[in-house]
């Protein structure tokens, strides 16, 4: 008995040790995890699990394009599974709120990229402020942010300086057609980003794929806001919303909403905000929480993964995009709400206080379209909540050269995934004119015109 008694004790101090290391271990990793970054990959270096190969190149870019004097920081770029050296070569251009390359050394890291362009010859490039590119210098040293060095430094401004230096290293090590010039894709923000570009840098640029996205300039032109209202999409969700956000704040409906708007789920956005009426059906209730418990849709969860220090370049990202619209947003009906601006307003509480103290500007900008004469195409979706057909067609109708597909599908565009990869493939080959990609444009499933 007595020896019973020892080894009892024994295993409860034993799982005592485990959980009190378990704790420490815990609050390390969380502590890690939350910390402002101190460092940046040293000049020479490379990260261990993404050693330089055929496929993984390494460069030097200046931390400020506009100060060269400020030094320099390590930046990459992939080349894809099958690139072929000298061929043309697509730029698939990504903007800081989609985070999407990152350690990419192996073929199940291409699934994505493969499932959109498989075969063709594109580039993947590593951005400032996405983990691991991190800059300390946007800190002070208390560890609050200098508002006005991140949106100097993680600005898409100075990401297109560096997508230019990665052409141009490329263009140097032979990897790019004898007259250095891309062809480029992106969508949702990328796809601004495309547009960005190309007002600066079009000379180099010889066709463009622009997704299912938007261009905040275009939109003050028109007096619309850069994302879609609600109202335009799912108009009676859009009144449910409108009167219970009268009697108190709903951020949490308003971003598990968006999610489903993403993926065009315009029944259960409905049931969700309808589940939150008086005398409401237990079934819309018990969807929507296990909507909300599931963390991409949960705004509390969101919200703190965007707030930690090495998600800055997200915030800085939301600003750029909508930091005009959220500072006149104060929807007076139904018509005028605003889902990406319920939710971002709380995200970016501290920028927009940082622009109503002075110390950052109100975002702007000022695109020419009109000078660049490649060839462009742009695709909407009549399901797409974030981004309308008719924002498309002002995109489309600003480049002289370009044509518009509309397609009955939501912002996820993955209603016709083999019909998308080989139109998409046609244009980068063949170019906008020619037959075979104009077939694309006359199968029914591209709606624009029919």
């Amino acid at each position: 008995m007595k020896y019973k008694m020892k080894g009892l004790k024994f295993f409860k101090f034993i799982t005592l040790v485990i959980f009190v290391g378990s704790l420490v271990y815990g609050y390390y990793e969380y502590k890690e995890f939350t910390s402002v970054p101190t460092t940046r990959l040293a000049t020479g270096s490379y990260y261990p699990e993404m050693p330089p190969d055929s496929h993984h190149y390494y460069l030097q870019l200046p931390i400020d394009h506009n100060n060269p004097s400020k030094g320099n920081f390590t930046d990459f770029y992939i080349l894809s599974p099958n690139f072929k050296q000298g061929e043309e070569v697509i730029f698939w251009l990504f903007d800081n709120q989609q985070e999407a390359v990152g350690m990419i050394n192996s073929p199940d890291d291409f699934e994505y990229f493969e499932n959109n362009l498989e075969g063709l010859s594109y580039v993947l490039i590593g951005n400032r402020g996405v983990n691991p590119t991190l800059f300390p210098e946007v800190y002070y040293k208390n560890g609050t942010v200098n508002y006005n060095l991140a949106l100097k430094l993680y600005g898409s401004s100075q990401q297109i300086e560096d997508l230019e230096a990665v052409r141009q290293d490329m263009q140097k090590k032979g990897l790019l057609p004898h007259d250095g010039r891309i062809m480029l894709y992106g969508g949702s923000g990328g796809g601004f980003l495309v547009q960005q570009y190309l007002d600066k840098y079009g000379s180099h640029v010889s066709r463009a794929l622009i997704e299912f996205s938007g261009a905040p300039d275009i939109a003050q032109q028109h007096n619309v806001t850069f994302a879609n209202n609600l109202y335009e999409q799912n108009p009676e969700a859009a009144k449910v919303y409108f009167v219970l956000s009268r009697n108190e704040t709903r951020t949490s409906l308003a971003f598990t909403m968006f999610k489903l708007g993403l993926e065009g789920d315009k029944e259960s956005q409905t049931r969700v905000v309808e589940s939150q009426v008086e005398g409401s059906k237990l079934k819309d209730k018990y969807l929507y929480f296990k909507k909300w418990i599931n963390p991409p849709y949960n705004f509390p969860f969101v919200s703190f993964i965007i707030s930690i220090p090495s998600e800055l370049e997200v915030k800085v990202r939301m600003y750029e995009l909508i930091g005009a619209d959220l500072q006149e947003y104060n929807p007076a009906s139904s018509q005028e709400v605003n889902l990406m601006c319920e939710w971002t307003g709380v995200v970016l509480a501290d920028f927009l206080k940082a622009n109503v103290d002075g110390t950052i500007p109100t975002p702007h900008f000022s695109l020419n379209r009109s000078n660049y004469t490649g060839e462009v195409m742009v695709w909407s979706g009549t399901e797409d909540q974030d981004f309308s057909t008719q924002m498309g067609k002002w995109i489309s109708d600003s480049y002289p050269n370009s044509q518009q597909a509309i397609f009955n599908d939501s912002h996820k565009r993955d209603r016709y995934d083999d019909y998308y990869l080989n139109f998409r493939k046609a244009f980068f080959v063949t170019g906008l004119n020619s037959s075979e990609t104009q077939s694309y444009f006359k199968d029914t499933r591209q709606l624009n015109g029919k």
